[in-house]
């Protein structure tokens, strides 16, 4: 009984002492709170030092293992040069070239299905320099390449006339003798017909369209624009789309460049067209054309109205050919306008060119400022920057043209299923025959 009092009592001075508690808890509440903070704003400035330390020294391992990863795991070829593949032809052989593309009086590049060679007496012998790549067996293969001088040259070859999306580009700068190998281009470009066409600044800025077309309800165009700026190394890519179908590409520097082109398929007349960049090729603007001032109608005459043969004598100064010609192939009625602009496009001047020449088929070849051939079946010469032309002669051949100068120029002939390789020393007034044979 008296331990049950003495529990009873024990719980009633519990139950007033809390009840008294408000009064004297703040003490003890508010003892530890001062310590709280220190504890708690202590660690916090050296929390800032960790993560900031760190920071600058993330990018360096991370961009040394991207630049580095590819060169040493994925492609070592890159920057090892690799000798020029075994000879195909012997000492003697003749030799059919395909294009020519020369640099001086007696050096030039010739391209024969998937054979590079060199001459150094102006194209009666030639020496092969080949890439040495690998193709699968029983493939008809075929080169296309772009040439700065007769040591620089970039090639990239194509399997069953398809360009290979892993596809890689040769570089050689001794003439052949040894080859460069790019990493892959890993393109997108899908046709029946895969192929490349170039553009050369200078030995570290080089410009290829990767093209293909195929046939649908109608026929379609399409490309991948890749760039160098290391000569060959790496290969970027630019711009990639369906497209019409360009018919030339130049640069005038690393930022400016334009390109002419055809529009495929039954449209209405319009305008002729062409694209710039501005940017080194990411981006492309489309324009437009305007008619001759004598002939406002002009556009609307004919199906087509087209550009072609894009030439730069700067940023500013723009040269290129119009044709207008009905949907017969070859045209039945066609026309022809040379057309020049001194302020990058924003006004034009324009030429009627002679009755025979054909813009879409001919090639313009310029020398300097004022002086330029305009060569097809009938040749024309220009000594005052296209604004009158003189009749040079008449041949029967279709052909690919090399000049180094206005007097010394050499083309690969076609005539009936033959092909010839010719010379001139004043300026296509006359041809003569060469015979190139290989020596090694």
């Amino acid at each position: 009984m008296n331990t049950r009092i003495r529990f009873l009592a024990l719980l009633v001075l519990l139950m007033v002492m809390l009840a008294c508690g408000p009064l004297v808890l703040p003490t003890p509440v508010i003892t530890p709170v001062p310590p709280s903070p220190t504890p708690t704003t202590t660690p916090v400035p050296p929390l800032p030092a960790p993560t900031q330390q760190p920071s600058p020294e993330l990018p360096t391992p991370t961009m040394v293992a991207e630049l580095s990863t590819p060169t040493a795991e994925t492609s070592p070829t890159p920057v090892t040069p690799r000798p020029a593949a075994a000879a195909h032809f012997r000492t003697g052989d003749a030799v059919q070239l395909d294009s020519i593309t020369m640099k001086s009086r007696s050096e030039g590049w010739g391209l024969s299905g998937a054979y590079v060679l060199t001459t150094a007496d102006g194209g009666q012998t030639w020496r092969e320099a080949t890439p040495p790549e690998s193709f699968p067996s029983a493939t008809k293969n075929q080169a296309y390449g772009a040439f700065l001088d007769a040591q620089t040259a970039w090639i990239v070859f194509a399997e069953d006339r398809l360009i290979p999306p892993e596809a890689s580009v040769w570089h050689t700068t001794d003439g052949g003798r040894n080859w460069t190998l790019s990493a892959p281009l890993s393109h997108q470009v899908m046709g029946e017909n895969v192929w490349a066409e170039f553009a050369v600044l200078d030995a570290q800025n080089v410009w290829m369209m990767v093209r293909g077309v195929y046939a649908g309800a109608g026929t379609h165009f399409n490309h991948e624009l890749f760039h160098t700026a290391d000569g060959g190394l790496t290969w970027t890519s630019l711009d990639g789309q369906i497209s019409d179908d360009y018919t030339g590409m130049v640069f005038a520097d690393a930022k400016f460049g334009l390109r002419t082109l055809e529009t495929t398929g039954a449209y209405a007349p319009g305008p002729p067209a062409y694209d710039v960049t501005t940017d080194g090729g990411a981006n492309w603007e489309g324009r437009e054309l305007p008619p001759p001032p004598e002939v406002q109608d002009l556009f609307n005459q004919y199906p087509y109205c087209e550009t072609f043969q894009p030439v730069l004598l700067s940023a500013q100064s723009i040269r290129m050919l119009v044709g207008c010609f009905d949907y017969y192939d070859p045209p039945k009625q066609f026309t022809s306008y040379f057309y020049s602009s001194q302020d990058g496009g924003a006004t034009w001047q324009t030429v009627h060119l002679p009755d025979k020449v054909q813009a879409a088929h001919d090639q313009l070849i310029y020398f300097g400022l004022n002086h330029a051939l305009l060569l097809g079946h009938d040749m024309y010469l220009s000594t005052s920057d296209g604004q009158s032309w003189s009749f040079v002669r008449t041949v029967y051949w279709d052909g690919q043209f090399s000049f180094i100068d206005s007097q010394s120029g050499w083309v690969v002939a076609r005539l009936n299923g033959q092909v010839a390789l010719l010379q001139t020393s004043n300026g296509a007034a006359t041809w003569t025959m060469l015979k190139p044979t290989v020596k090694q």
